[in-house]
């Protein structure tokens, strides 16, 4: 139960901190807005790169410690101070690992999207699939 329960505070404290520096569009940072689609997913954790290079990773999850639907709020914040000045933001992309409830291991790891950022932007990606069939995110047009 202690266990469960870090896992939880980690992910929320994550969200909450990466939530906290969203305040709309901004010249110096960009968005990334996540739908999840897929059901029986309580925390999803997510690796950052530029090109080949993981620059950075989080968690995001339900802060009432629900199942996260269409409807929860998943938007993360990548400030210009989060990447080292001159940083190919054009390489930027993103993979997504979903947890189940009271799960400790990922239940499976998407495959690396591309998000061709750019200070002062909001992409939108779609996660889905269950894990049966497997979990996919897509970067919304």
């Amino acid at each position: 139960m202690r266990k469960k329960l870090a896992v939880w505070s980690l992910a929320a404290l994550l969200l909450l901190g990466l939530t906290a520096c969203s305040g709309g569009d901004s010249e110096d940072a960009f968005t990334v807005r996540v739908v999840c689609e897929s059901p029986d997913v309580y925390q999803i954790f997510y690796t950052c790169y530029l090109g080949d290079e993981a620059v950075g990773m989080g968690g995001m999850a339900d802060l009432e410690g629900g199942e996260i639907t269409e409807d929860t709020d998943l938007t993360l914040t990548f400030p210009a101070a989060y990447f080292e000045d001159g940083a190919d933001l054009s390489q930027f992309a993103m993979d997504f690992s979903p947890y189940g409830e009271g799960d400790t291991s990922e239940i499976a790891t998407t495959e690396k999207i591309a998000i061709p950022a750019a200070y002062g932007e909001t992409y939108t990606v779609v996660f889905s699939g269950d894990e049966a069939s497997g979990f996919q995110a897509a970067l919304q047009s």
